[in-house]
């Protein structure tokens, strides 16, 4: 491989990796707030439910 190909093939593998690491730190707060809210609705069901079978 020649050195132009070579350092070609690494900044576009550079930017690919910058990319989706700003990709996740973009979605991650958002999937946790979701999975947060549906877990908290798991919980509560299961609370009432226990209650309610007292």
């Amino acid at each position: 491989m020649t050195e132009a190909l070579t350092g070609a093939f690494t900044t576009a593998v550079g930017t690919v990796k910058t990319d989706v690491l700003t990709m996740i730190s973009t979605a991650l707060p958002a999937g946790l707030a979701i999975m947060g809210i549906g877990l908290a609705v798991r919980i509560g069901i299961n609370f009432f439910r226990s209650i309610a079978n007292s």
